[in-house]
C-alpha cells in the first residue's frame, strides 16, 4: 500500500502555496476552496487515495461554507480547552506531592515517576488517537478521549492507594492526549493557509502554558482545600468540555462529511458497509502505523528536534524551579507559584507573535510571487534559538549568583518567549508539508517533544547538584544553539528531502 505523498514537493509549486495548483481531496485544500478563486484548477489535481478518490469537493463545501468565521473560532476555542487538560494535568499536582505521597503511603521517588509516566503516556497516545480520527473523524475522538478523561480523574481522586492512583494517571494521559495530535487536523480542516499561522499559535498555548499554570493552581488548592480537589476540578473542567463537544463541536474531516452525505443520499440501507468495503484491513493497518513511520523521516525529525529540547528544557526549569526558589530566595509555596508566570508570558507572547509573522511572511511572499514552500515559514526559528540560548544564561547565572529575582524573571520571561517562537513555526511546517496526514505527523513530533519532556526532569536534580545554576542552563543553553544545524539543514535541504523521503508507508 502506497500512501501518495505531496505530488507537488519536488517543485515551487507545493502543497502550502495559497494560490497554486493543489489536490482536491485532502481536508486543508477541500476547506481552502471556500476563499480560494482556484477551486477547478486545483480539482484537477487529484490523488489516488483508495479511501478518499470519491470525495466530492463540493459535497464538503456545503457543510463547510456554512460555518462562519465567528463559528470556526469558537470551534477552535473548544478543541484548544480539550488540548489544555493534558499540559495543564501534567503539572498540576506537583506543589501537592508530599501531601499524596502521605495520604497514599508510599515513597517520593514513586510518586515523581507518575509525572514522568504521564508525559511519556502524552507523547504516545496521540499517534492511536491520531490514526482513530484519519479513519472514523475529529469528533469521534474528541469526544470519545474527554470520556475517558473525566472517568480517569474522577478515579484519581477517588484512589485509596498507589496502584490505583498510578493506573488512573495513565488513563488519564490517554484521555487528554487526543487534541495534541488530532487539533492540527481540525486546523487544517477549517483555516485556509494564509490564516493557520495565527490559529496554530492560539491552539498551541496550551502545551506551554498549561504547565506553567499547573502549578500555580495546584499550590492554591493543595494547600486550602487539600490534594484530592485538584483532580476533582480538573473533573469539573473535563466535564465542561465534554457538554462544549457533544453539543457545538461539528464533524470537520472532509472523509467523514463525504460518508454521512453518501449514507443520507443512499436508498440502500447497506450503504454504511459498502463504504466500509472500500477501506481494505491493509490500509487500516497502515493509518495506525503511519505516524511510527513519520518518526523516521529525516525532515520530520529534523524540524521536530528544536522544538522538542525547548519543550524539555522547559520542563527541566519547571521540576527544579521549587526547589532552587526556596533555597535561594527563601519564597513560600504562593510565591514559588507566582513565578511561573514569567515563562508563561514569554510563551503566550513568542507564540502569538510567531503566529502572526508566519501568516504576515506568506502573504508577503505571495504579493512578490516568490515561492512559498513549507520551508518559507520556519524563518521565525533562528529568533527561537537566540533568545532561548540568552533566556538560560540569564536564569542560569543570576540564580547561580543570587541576584535579584527580578533578573531572574527576566530569564524567564525570555526563554519562555524563545520557547513560544519555536514552536508555532514547527508545527506549521509539519500540516504545511503533510496536510493530509497532519495528525499523524503532528503526533509523531509530539512523541519526540514528549519524550524529551519526560528524561530532563528525571536528570535535572543530578546536573544542577553537580554542575550548579550557571554551568548547568549554559549547558542547555549550547545544546540550544546546536540544534540550530537541524533548522538551517530543513531550510537549505527540507524541499529536496521531502521528495524524496519516499513515498511508501505500508
Amino acid at each position: 500500500m502506497t500512501i501518495p505523498h505531496s505530488t507537488t514537493q519536488p517543485t515551487q509549486n507545493n502543497l502550502c502555496e495559497i494560490n497554486t495548483a493543489k489536490p482536491a481531496h485532502t481536508s486543508t485544500d477541500l476547506l481552502t476552496d471556500l476563499s480560494s478563486d482556484s477551486t477547478e484548477k486545483e480539482s484537477e489535481d487529484w490523488r489516488t487515495m483508495k479511501d478518499v478518490e470519491s470525495i466530492d469537493t463540493a459535497t464538503v463545501n456545503s457543510v463547510i461554507s456554512n460555518f462562519s468565521p465567528a463559528r470556526k473560532w469558537f470551534i477552535l476555542f473548544i478543541v484548544a480547552m480539550q488540548g489544555f487538560l493534558g499540559p495543564l494535568s501534567s503539572s498540576i499536582y506537583v506543589p501537592s506531592i508530599h501531601q499524596v505521597q502521605k495520604s497514599l503511603q508510599t515513597t517520593s521517588t514513586i510518586i515523581n515517576a507518575t509525572i514522568s509516566l504521564y508525559i511519556f503516556t502524552l507523547g504516545i497516545a496521540p499517534m492511536m488517537w491520531a490514526a482513530f480520527s484519519e479513519r472514523y473523524g475529529r469528533r469521534f475522538v474528541y469526544i470519545s478521549a474527554t470520556i475517558i478523561y473525566v472517568g480517569s480523574t474522577t478515579g484519581c481522586a477517588l484512589s485509596t492507594n498507589i496502584a490505583i492512583f498510578v493506573a488512573m494517571r495513565a488513563l488519564q494521559a490517554v484521555g487528554a492526549s487526543a487534541a495534541q495530535a488530532v487539533g492540527a487536523g481540525t486546523i487544517s480542516d477549517l483555516f485556509h493557509v494564509q490564516n493557520r499561522g495565527t490559529a496554530m499559535g492560539l491552539f498551541f498555548l496550551g502545551p506551554l502554558v498549561g504547565p506553567v499554570v499547573g502549578p500555580i493552581a495546584g499550590g492554591y488548592i493543595s494547600e486550602y482545600m487539600g490534594w484530592t480537589y485538584i483532580f476533582w476540578v480538573l473533573t469539573a473542567m473535563g466535564g465542561l468540555v465534554l457538554i462544549f463537544l457533544i453539543f457545538f463541536l461539528p464533524e470537520t474531516s472532509p472523509l467523514i462529511i463525504q460518508k454521512k452525505a453518501q449514507k443520507k443520499a443512499s436508498l440502500d440501507t447497506s450503504a454504511p458497509e459498502k463504504i466500509s468495503e472500500k477501506m481494505p484491513r491493509e490500509q487500516l493497518l497502515t493509518t495506525f502505523k503511519r505516524p511510527i513511520l513519520f518518526l523516521f523521516k529525516p525532515v520530520v525529525l529534523l524540524i521536530s528536534l528544536p522544538y522538542a529540547l525547548a519543550y524539555g528544557f522547559m520542563y527541566f526549569m519547571i521540576s527544579s524551579l521549587p526547589h532552587q526558589l526556596v533555597i535561594i530566595y527563601h519564597f513560600s509555596s504562593s510565591q514559588i507559584g507566582l513565578v511561573y508566570l514569567a515563562n508563561g508570558l514569554g510563551n503566550v507572547v513568542g507564540a502569538l507573535c510567531s503566529g502572526k509573522y508566519a501568516d504576515w511572511l506568506l502573504k508577503r511572499l505571495s504579493s512578490k510571487n516568490q515561492p512559498k514552500t513549507p520551508e518559507a515559514r520556519i524563518s521565525p526559528m533562528w529568533l527561537g534559538i537566540i533568545l532561548l540560548f540568552i533566556g538560560e544564561l540569564v536564569y542560569g547565572w543570576c540564580m547561580s549568583f543570587a541576584l535579584h529575582i527580578s533578573f531572574t524573571l527576566l530569564g524567564l520571561f525570555i526563554f519562555g518567549l524563545g520557547v513560544g517562537i519555536l514552536q508555532t513555526p514547527s508545527n506549521l511546517y509539519l500540516v504545511d508539508a503533510y496536510p493530509e496526514y497532519s495528525a499523524s505527523v503532528i503526533s509523531a513530533s509530539n512523541l519526540l517533544r514528549c519524550t524529551m519532556a519526560g528524561y530532563t526532569p528525571l536528570f535535572a536534580p543530578i546536573m544542577l547538584h553537580t554542575m550548579g545554576n550557571g554551568w548547568s542552563m549554559t549547558t542547555l543553553g549550547s545544546a540550544s544553539i546546536v540544534s540550530g544545524v537541524c533548522i538551517y539543514a530543513v531550510k537549505r535541504w527540507g524541499e529536496q528531502m521531502r521528495s524524496k523521503d519516499g513515498r511508501d508507508f505500508s
